[in-house]
């Protein structure tokens, strides 16, 4: 959606902000931070990369100018790892000029910095992740061997990302290339400008109409995003507010990008695999007995960034049960009744409920629903109608799946990639 369409949205919430929303929704459509911030995954149980056997589709066209989206399959993503690893080059500290760093890499044991390069693409800024070369290893497989319960894969975010850049993708950094020495190995990417979702909630407007407004172009390619990494079998699995970037892409319009793939799986359906930074978990993750939907999970995650960002505040510190009395009590008595009780964090006493549309909350409650079944599907192909989807929320103000994708295969278009 373009800044110039902005005015109507607002025109839209403020026009309904009094009124109930409607209840109806059409199945058959298209379809450590902030004080108590918790970045931890517990201990993975899986032995190998992705065990589970995915999911066959169809070929997908037409996924926001995405090239030849068809179904990912963990043979095609290994062979991909595997040619990213024997692409590694030396790595020549001259032709780079460190300038700051961007951010911590705690579960990669490294960091992200800003860094402009002196090579033939002189004065360019990337952002270039260090992480041990002992902890990446030299491959895939070598990882797999040496950490084989790691819940964190630096070589599956390397190779999705490739994958993703020869799909045409237009929701992730570009991956430049790979360098190592002995100590580190060097991941440069392309930088994205405005930093990350957690930076962009501490900006104004405050909470309300206004901010919800500067929110729907923003969540609308989220959610276009996350809706066509699973129409070709990627579930994420640790979607956050530090997860998601924002790139300038000029005339002030923004362009989200998608990072750490790390936790990704190609398995829809996961068990005793808990992923993701807790407060974004939803509750199945915890559950031992029964295999959850790491797409539903995924959705789970994206109703609290959509939280996060109106509120400028997380909705509780854990799902799981027992670790966090706000979370207790949403499930002892629902989001909607928790929004009439809890307050602004940086307000005057205004309760949620007061500051949020009825519209935003019924999408809050589409998306962070704690049954996994009735839960909001974003649209994707495999739940055809068994599952509302988000397009069909009033908050996003007619905006479609379809005309996101038409728009950003225009663009793709236009630029030629």
């Amino acid at each position: 959606m373009r800044l110039s369409n902005l005015k109507g949205v607002f025109n839209f919430l403020e026009g309904r902000r009094n009124s109930k929303p409607s209840n109806r929704i059409n199945i058959n459509g298209e379809g450590a931070k902030w004080g108590y911030m918790v970045d931890q995954s517990s201990p993975s149980r899986e032995g190998s990369f992705d065990d589970g056997d995915a999911l066959v589709r169809t070929e997908s066209e037409g996924l926001c100018g995405m090239e030849e989206a068809s179904f990912l399959t963990p043979d095609g993503l290994l062979e991909t790892m595997k040619q990213v690893a024997a692409d590694v080059t030396g790595w020549t500290p001259s032709a780079f000029v460190l300038v700051r760093q961007l951010q911590e890499a705690i579960r990669n044991h490294g960091r992200v910095d800003l860094m402009r390069r002196k090579d033939s693409q002189g004065g360019q800024l990337v952002a270039v992740k260090r992480m041990p070369t002992r902890w990446v290893t030299a491959g895939p497989e070598e990882f797999s061997t040496k950490y084989p319960s790691a819940s964190e894969r630096p070589w599956l975010d390397i190779g999705l990302v490739r994958h993703l850049n020869r799909l045409r993708f237009p929701f992730v950094c570009d991956l430049y290339a790979i360098f190592s020495d002995a100590e580190n190995t060097y991941v440069v990417t392309s930088l994205a400008t405005e930093g990350d979702l957690f930076a962009w909630c501490e900006r104004e407007p405050k909470p309300g109409s206004k901010r919800e407004v500067t929110m729907v172009p923003l969540v609308t390619q989220i959610f276009a995003a996350v809706r066509c990494l699973h129409e070709i079998g990627v579930a994420h699995r640790d979607l956050s507010l530090e997860n998601i970037l924002l790139t300038d892409c000029g005339g002030g319009e923004l362009r989200v990008k998608i990072i750490d793939f790390g936790m990704a799986t190609l398995t829809q359906m996961c068990k005793s695999e808990v992923r993701g930074k807790q407060s974004y978990q939803a509750p199945e993750m915890h559950s031992s007995a029964q295999p959850y939907d790491a797409f539903s999970t995924d959705v789970f995650a994206l109703g609290v960034v959509l939280f996060a960002m109106a509120a400028q505040d997380y909705p509780w510190t854990s799902t799981k049960r027992g670790q966090c009395q706000l979370f207790e009590y949403v499930t002892m008595f629902g989001l909607s009744k928790f929004m009439t009780k809890r307050k602004l964090r940086k307000g005057s006493g205004e309760y949620l409920i007061e500051v949020f549309s009825p519209q935003f909350v019924q999408i809050l409650s589409l998306l962070m629903e704690l049954q996994s079944e009735n839960r909001a599907s974003l649209g994707e192909s495999c739940y055809a109608t068994a599952k509302p989807s988000v397009w069909d929320a009033e908050w996003l103000g007619g905006v479609t799946f379809a005309s996101m994708s038409e728009e950003m295969a225009h663009r793709s278009r236009l630029v030629g990639g």
